[in-house]
């Protein structure tokens, strides 16, 4: 088999691959296969790429060119052969969403679902605050002989309760910061 009927074999499978690949719906696939220098043709689907390829091959096999004219479509078939071969190889990774992408989700969910947890923990500790004043509002009411003690007491988980609140104030700014 002559290199013009090779070449033809070739885009003919890679054509094949092509409409295979064109069926699949790939999320990270590219709107623009190639460089615009490459390939005339903007499209999502390979098929037109290979199209493309073929239709210069039919030109080069067909048209009566002068000899440099020859030479630049070989030069551009070859470079678009090649093209599409890495295109078809490279076409699995493009499928798979990157390690960094994923990581980044994860990431983006684990600070989502602690910060929901902060503002939560936050809000709890906020009822429990107001709960303690509300007790020491009524231990100085009463005129109990150990009232004093219980005021004593309350004020001392209140400030505890307080450095609480300001803990979990400043891990939501860190969070938010670090956004």
């Amino acid at each position: 088999m002559d290199l013009i009927g090779t070449l033809a074999h070739q885009l003919q499978q890679l054509k094949q691959q092509a409409e295979q690949i064109d069926l699949k719906q790939v999320s990270g696939k590219p709107q623009n296969w190639f460089d615009s220098t490459l390939f005339s043709c903007r499209s999502p689907q390979l098929t037109d790429y290979v199209i493309e390829a073929q239709r210069n091959l039919n030109h080069l096999q067909h048209s009566a060119l002068a000899i440099t004219a020859k030479q630049r479509l070989v030069q551009r078939l070859s470079e678009q052969t090649v093209a599409l071969t890495r295109a078809f190889r490279n076409v699995d990774i493009r499928r798979k969403p990157s390690n960094k992408v994923h990581k980044a989700k994860n990431l983006v969910q684990q600070i989502s679902v602690s910060s929901q947890q902060l503002y939560q923990q936050l809000s709890d500790t906020q009822e429990f605050e107001r709960r303690l004043q509300d007790m020491i509002v009524l231990a100085n009411r009463e005129n109990a002989p150990d009232a004093i003690q219980r005021s004593l007491a309350l004020h001392a988980r209140l400030g505890r309760c307080r450095k609480a609140l300001s803990d979990i104030e400043r891990q939501i700014l860190d969070l938010e910061r670090r956004n």
